[in-house]
């Protein structure tokens, strides 16, 4: 006797279906390298920060660890999902709540925001990258700084267009294709997620911006583009830079 299995399939957003397998994605990242680096060019700005802010948090492993060391700082993303994995590490000095990056506000001013791994590449339009810069020049204190990055073509060429990559992790399936629209500048990632009888589907579109779109969007927006790093070290972008570090102050 033969048993039918009937699949349930959804379309849900962005860091829904995949938020609970994210950091097994990522887990050949070097956080605490990353968190080091991060950590430097803050203090060379401002030795002595009150209040830090990360844009895109995700699962809050940047929060974790500015926090083991003694700083007090604010995750925000639009994610529940993610924000779930972040606030099982929400101790000591680290609070993750749901905003829309593109139109925020905070009680008190921060010395030191961020967002890293391509969090502003999901920024569509120029209105939406501008309403990201908006939100952070009235959020930040005087003298304070914003760090962020930005992934390049050159990446999406040689690690992501027409790519698809398996993974097998707590008994589900994920698979991760992409292609790269080069017209429009849009990257499209297809992440499904198939776990028993269940298969979920999520896409992730990016946009791809030049350094001068960049610039001229900080321009608008009244900051000051300080420095710009390629791969987070501390030497200038190349032509094959996987992503370009900005460090902007306000006017």
């Amino acid at each position: 006797m033969s048993e039918t299995v009937t699949m349930q399939s959804t379309i849900t957003e962005a860091y829904t279906g995949i938020a609970p397998y994210y950091d097994y994605l990522l887990q050949h990242v070097d956080y605490q390298e990353w968190y080091d680096y991060l950590r430097t060019i803050m203090q060379s700005y401002v030795p002595d920060p009150k209040i830090i802010v990360e844009l895109g948090c995700g699962t809050g492993r940047f929060g974790a660890k500015f926090s083991n060391d003694g700083f007090t700082i604010f995750g925000i993303d639009r994610s529940l999902e993610m924000l779930q994995v972040a606030r099982t590490r929400c101790y000591f000095n680290f609070r993750a709540f749901c905003a829309d990056i593109r139109n925020f506000a905070l009680a008190r001013r921060a010395d030191f925001i961020f967002a890293v791994h391509d969090t502003l590449n999901y920024q569509i339009t120029n209105a939406d990258m501008r309403g990201v810069f908006r939100s952070v020049r009235r959020s930040l204190k005087p003298g304070g700084i914003f760090l962020f990055d930005v992934t390049t073509e050159y990446n999406i060429y040689e690690n992501f267009d027409g790519k698809i990559k398996h993974f097998e992790t707590r008994g589900a399936s994920i698979e991760w294709s992409n292609l790269y629209d080069k017209k429009k500048k849009h990257i499209s990632s297809l992440m499904t997620v198939k776990k028993g009888s269940r298969i979920s589907s999520e896409e992730h579109l990016q946009r791809i911006y030049s350094i001068e779109e960049i610039q001229r969007l900080l321009e608008i927006e009244g900051f000051h583009l300080d420095r710009m790093y390629g791969d987070y070290t501390f030497l200038p972008p190349k032509r094959d830079t996987i992503m370009i570090n900005f460090i902007a102050k306000v006017k």
